[in-house]
């Protein structure tokens, strides 16, 4: 039986692995990669599905394909229609050990921070609040999960690992 960290939330904003049998699941629609409750937050923001599975846009949002989708997952963009200066980019890929090692060669080479958290491995930046993203890259054994915020600082950044949390317990599932 394969085990999978499934995270949990903790008071610091920080992911924690808790070892449960669980199974990931590839979600092929963007409505299949966050609860929804997660959803309603977005759209009680203002923020509506732009790119991804089920999008406005659908793939062509982007001109070219995200590095999750290049590994076989999907990228979902929330955002405001009318503005570039709130939008959230979720994406999931299945992550094998023959990708693993590119994955993390190109998330070092971007110059994330790496962090071991438990069992899981993370690669992400705080940004700021006016220039930079919030940045966090999770990888699981057999799972590649990301989450760019326009915006970024401590806060937002706390937020993009609740995020992250929230997604996982969307694509994994007890056995």
């Amino acid at each position: 039986m394969e085990t999978s960290a499934t995270p949990t939330t903790s008071s610091t904003g920080t992911a924690t692995a808790v070892a449960t049998p669980a199974v990931f699941s590839q979600p092929i629609a963007c409505a299949d990669i966050v609860p929804r409750s997660r959803l309603d937050t977005f759209s009680q923001h203002g923020l509506v599905l732009l790119g991804g599975p089920g999008g406005k846009y659908g793939d062509k949002y982007t001109a070219d394909q995200t590095p999750e989708r290049q590994a076989g997952g999907i990228t979902c963009i929330w955002g405001d229609g009318a503005t570039d200066a709130s939008s959230l980019t979720v994406s999931v890929a299945p992550l094998s050990a023959g990708t693993r090692a590119v994955i993390v060669a190109s998330l070092i080479q971007q110059g994330l921070n790496e962090q071991t958290q438990g069992g899981l491995v993370t690669y992400g930046l705080f940004g700021d609040e006016t220039s930079a993203p919030a940045i966090l890259n999770v990888l699981r054994q057999d799972s590649w999960i990301s989450v760019i915020g326009t915006r970024g600082g401590e806060t937002n950044y706390n937020q993009a690992v609740d995020l992250s949390n929230d997604v996982a317990l969307t694509v994994y599932s007890a056995k």
